[in-house]
């Protein structure tokens, strides 16, 4: 089944707001068997939703799902825009006029004549029910395709999806659309894409869609066989092998926690330019506690000495950001909280402070056992907030290499 999507709204396109609208509705009907075949997004203006509705139609798509412009401001004009793309005339609902004008009374509000235009609905065509607020939502049988008008605030349109059109969908879909999800770390998207140029080539009934982050590079392996779509994403993991951190949506730091306590392994942390980011994207998992025992944000020279114990003369010899300080960083706080492991983190996330010898992006993660201790060396050369989550992430993929395949 193929699904268009189309989200109305100046704070779009103007970066005020994110969509996150078209993410979750794509992400949603994708799981379902769903294939997006377009998604546009444009402003609140009569001619470019006409414009927009008119591509997305072309091939006749079986649902165009639409949100934003549905509330009661003056910019809110998407009901009339589609009511008169669609040809049907604007009746006003007095029954439900009457209960909001009730509910707003009952609030301690007067003046509630602005909400009026939510009270008009199309002469045909089914009406969406709104648990969650005022604006209700439309649907259209419209040449060979249902066209869904719903509003645009995201936990409403969660609401309405899933109560009243996922269900609707999901019994239609005769031809599923499979997806299949992999995703990397510490391998750049062009080294993915020549590695496994040969298993694309060999299957062309099946898509890779390629989605590179500060996190790594996600691949989606989409096509109408299960059959097909299966033995790519097995080729393609027998060829990124250790690269691939997680077969589904799970982030880095739950597959981390997962392992570590599996294991019964535990863990602490020694930050410095990440300023905690790695204790707190562990600390989001979910029973975390059982693997995670603390951490220190050693920021200054002198937090390093006082607190964790790292000798002045080695600060003084080699530098804050050096392989002997983040040595004896991750040593000294595996030693401090009793654990398996301790990970240290130090480097100049900038914009300042680089040097030649020493630049912007420069990090070294160390990684102590009882066994030994390892520093790695990475320099990141994007934004403080990108070298502040690629850190988090190369240390959070080093630990991980360690609990599955011992490094």
């Amino acid at each position: 089944m193929e699904i268009s999507i189309l989200t109305i709204g100046n704070e779009l396109l103007n970066g005020s707001t994110l969509n996150t609208n078209a993410s979750w509705i794509g992400k949603s009907l994708t799981k379902l068997g769903c294939q997006i075949k377009k998604q546009i997004t444009v402003k609140d203006n009569k001619g470019d939703v006409e414009n927009a509705l008119n591509t997305l139609l072309i091939n006749n798509p079986s649902y165009v799902i639409i949100t934003g412009g549905l509330g009661s401001t003056s910019d809110d004009i998407t009901r009339d825009i589609i009511f008169n793309y669609v040809g049907v005339k604007k009746n006003f609902d007095k029954e439900y006029w009457l209960k909001l004008s009730q509910y707003f009374k009952n609030s301690g509000k007067n003046n509630f004549d602005f909400i009026k235009n939510q009270a008009y609905i199309p002469s045909s065509g089914k009406i969406i029910p709104n648990p969650s607020g005022s604006a209700r939502g439309f649907n259209f049988n419209f040449k060979k395709s249902n066209i869904i008008v719903l509003p645009g605030v995201p936990s409403e349109m969660k609401k309405m999806m899933t109560d009243s059109i996922i269900p609707d969908i999901s019994s239609l879909i005769k031809n599923k659309y499979y997806s299949k999800k992999l995703r990397t770390t510490g391998i750049p998207e062009s080294f993915i894409t020549a590695n496994i140029k040969d298993e694309v080539l060999i299957d062309d009934n099946c898509s890779i869609g390629y989605y590179p982050s500060a996190y790594g590079v996600d691949l989606t392996i989409s096509g109408y066989s299960l059959k097909k779509v299966k033995n790519l994403s097995v080729k393609i993991e027998t060829t990124l092998k250790k690269n691939i951190y997680s077969k589904n949506d799970d982030s880095l730091e739950k597959v981390v926690v997962g392992v570590g306590i599996k294991m019964d392994k535990t863990l602490a942390v020694a930050e410095s330019c990440t300023g905690g980011l790695l204790g707190s994207r562990i600390t989001e998992v979910e029973g975390s506690s059982a693997f995670f025992k603390g951490g220190v944000v050693s920021y200054s020279n002198e937090s390093k000495i006082d607190i964790l114990g790292v000798k002045r003369s080695t600060l003084k010899s080699f530098g804050a950001v050096s392989t002997q300080v983040a040595a004896e960083m991750a040593e000294r706080i595996r030693k401090l909280f009793s654990v398996d492991y301790g990970i240290s983190i130090t480097g100049i996330a900038g914009p300042s402070g680089g040097t030649e010898s020493k630049p912007v992006g420069l990090v070294h993660i160390g990684l102590s056992s009882k066994l030994n201790t390892v520093v790695k060396k990475f320099i990141f050369s994007t934004s403080r907030s990108q070298i502040k989550i690629k850190t988090s992430q190369a240390a959070l993929n080093i630990l991980r290499l360690e609990l599955v395949y011992g490094r």
